[in-house]
């Protein structure tokens, strides 16, 4: 781990580009909706909360996802109320209840006083978790995001968790019965296939989702609704199909952990070996959190989106995901392990040693993100992080990786504070915080210039404020002199430009797989820099002749 000025501001980084990306970048862009403490529209050297409200808020509370404390929220008034402390028991409870503090010889014999909870607490949780691992509809951590490309027909069923933390000290975990609901009093279509999501109470060792009916196990509540219906939000249920582990889904004990390969504030990244589901072994990359409790549940979201983007992704410039194993803590993102490290740690190391990446190998690497780019445009992904830090080697082949910031495209708007690296922002986003798939291609045009510039930040020692100024001014960055000047022209007239008058990736990607070629051929002229190095190495070589001679 090392760390770096920037903006004025220092910051603990990881080497890893596997890594959080939340360690890396280098600078917050503050949008109109700031706290009070900031100024709209200005760009700030402090790091703020990396949160995005807005619309994904209003659509969690529309839809009854979350209430303000980050717990699912009940389905029914049948089902018991999850942030209350005193719970009132089930019918049937009462009177063994009573015969226990009799027994006991307890003065109160309150219902209010008997002891209720979610599924136990942390220590006691994990021998319950043992229980429900038996179970091959369990799921683990798997958030609720993750529902609707799971649960798909009437009946459909899974059991997870989900983990709610009320402080640093104590968390909370609740156990959710997912499902399909058979029936639903509503006329909005769409609401007939919206996943539910039934918490499962306990009071006195007794298991329920509604307060009419109490089960000794999970089992037994299970084999019950396969067989009777239940109520839920706007309808009723009954378990028909139990939805198993999907092939990207593993659990812990599929992973051995290895050593580690990086690490920062949040968490870090090993080496190790996953056995897959035929069996076999591979090599793996494990991301994995080492968060407080207090935020472990944003970071397993982060983390899941990450990992729902590039699940179904395949191609060679992309580092491919093979799963996650969410079914216990620390949640890991098991992605395939690249051992040539990062792009931009490599034309560091090859120009301190003297031996800086050559022209053809640079316009190679900048065809090969392009490639992994437009990759990831086909498939509606708007990466936003694109930088030479977020490409891995493997044998010379560039891979984009790291996608917690990316988002379904054409486009997508920031609504509130979140940390981003405005050297590498194109100007609409500066001004107007839209992301695109054009502002991709602006960031991987930056990301020519560090290959060009062996690693060299952009606009190295100006600040935040003053890139914000230039950028929106048009006054783009200057390519190094050794550029080639092919290169440098088309970037300038094809990628630094406003967003209605810049290339689409599949051209950049085209016109540089030409000039590799040129390159190749003794085609393509060099920059003025370039030439005047060749020329210093001609002129030395000839007067050793001479002395020779």
């Amino acid at each position: 781990m090392g760390s770096r000025e920037i903006g004025g501001s220092r910051e603990l980084f990881t080497k890893s580009a596997y890594f959080d990306a939340a360690t890396k970048r280098d600078t917050s862009l503050a949008p109109k909706s700031m706290p009070a403490t900031s100024v709209p529209g200005q760009l700030s050297s402090t790091a703020t909360t990396p949160t995005e409200r807005g619309t994904e808020k209003e659509k969690e509370e529309k839809t009854g996802a979350v209430n303000d404390r980050g717990r699912e929220k009940p389905e029914t008034t049948q089902q018991a109320t999850e942030n209350s402390q005193a719970l009132k028991a089930p019918d049937g409870v009462g009177e063994r209840k009573k015969k226990k503090k009799k027994r006991l010889r307890v003065n109160n014999n309150s219902m209010a006083e008997e002891k209720t909870s979610n599924i136990p607490e942390r220590e006691d949780f994990q021998v319950f978790e043992k229980k429900l691992r038996e179970f091959n509809f369990y799921h683990g951590f798997l958030p609720r995001e993750d529902l609707s490309s799971t649960l798909h027909n009437p009946g459909d069923y899974l059991i997870r968790v989900s983990e709610v933390a009320e402080n640093e000290q104590k968390l909370t975990r609740e156990v959710i019965l997912s499902l399909i609901p058979v029936t639903v009093e509503s006329k909005n279509e769409e609401d007939k296939n919206r996943p539910r999501n039934v918490v499962i109470k306990r009071v006195s060792n007794m298991l329920f989702c509604e307060t009419t009916r109490t089960f000794e196990s999970i089992n037994d509540l299970i084999q019950f609704y396969t067989k009777n219906t239940g109520a839920c939000s706007q309808g009723t249920f009954q378990l028909k199909t139990p939805i198993l582990q999907q092939p990207w889904e593993f659990m812990h004990s599929d992973v051995q952990v290895g050593k580690v390969l990086g690490e920062g504030a949040f968490g870090k990244v090993c080496a190790g070996q996953l056995k897959l589901k035929d069996g076999t072994n591979v090599e793996v990359a494990i991301k994995m959190t080492k968060v407080s409790a207090f935020l472990s549940k944003a970071k397993i979201k982060e983390m899941m989106n990450e990992a729902r983007f590039i699940r179904n992704f395949n191609h060679k410039n992309v580092v491919r995901l093979y799963g996650v194993a969410h079914d216990e803590q620390p949640l890991y993102i098991l992605l395939e392990l690249v051992k040539g490290g990062s792009l931009l740690d490599h034309l560091k190391k090859a120009k301190e040693k003297g031996a800086a990446v050559s022209v053809l190998e640079k316009i190679r690497h900048c065809s090969g993100a392009g490639k992994g780019i437009e990759y990831l445009h086909q498939n509606h992904c708007i990466h936003r992080d694109i930088a030479a830090r977020n490409c891995l080697l493997s044998e010379n082949v560039v891979k984009i990786t790291d996608f917690g910031l990316s988002r379904t495209g054409p486009s997508y708007k920031i609504k509130g504070s979140c940390k981003l690296p405005v050297k590498w922002l194109a100007p609409e986003t500066l001004s107007t915080f839209m992301f695109s798939y054009a502002t991709d291609v602006y960031s991987w045009g930056i990301t020519c210039y560090e290959v060009f510039a062996d690693g060299v930040e952009p606009f190295d020692g100006v600040s935040n404020a003053v890139v914000k100024s230039n950028v929106l001014s048009s006054k783009f960055l200057e390519m190094p002199s050794t550029t080639p000047e092919a290169i440098k022209k088309f970037l300038n007239t094809f990628i630094f430009v406003d967003a209605s008058r810049r290339s689409q990736m599949g051209m950049a990607v085209a016109e540089f797989e030409r000039m590799a070629v040129m390159c190749e051929n003794g085609q393509l002229e060099m920059g003025g820099g370039a030439k005047q190095k060749l020329m210093k190495v001609f002129k030395k070589r000839h007067e050793k002749q001479s002395k020779g001679d």
